[in-house]
């Protein structure tokens, strides 16, 4: 190793190929927010 921290292009799509690939596989969890929740993102603007 030449001590070069950083990938070269041919890594750095290789890399986001295989991020991409397990972000297509992964099951999204999602979950019912509590009334007490929607209300405090109310409060902060959010929603």
């Amino acid at each position: 190793m030449d001590g070069n921290i950083f990938m070269d292009e041919e890594e750095y799509q290789k890399a986001l190929e295989e991020r991409e690939e397990m972000l297509r596989n992964e099951p999204i969890k999602f979950r019912k927010l509590t009334p007490e929740e929607i209300e405090e993102l109310k409060k902060q603007g959010k929603i």
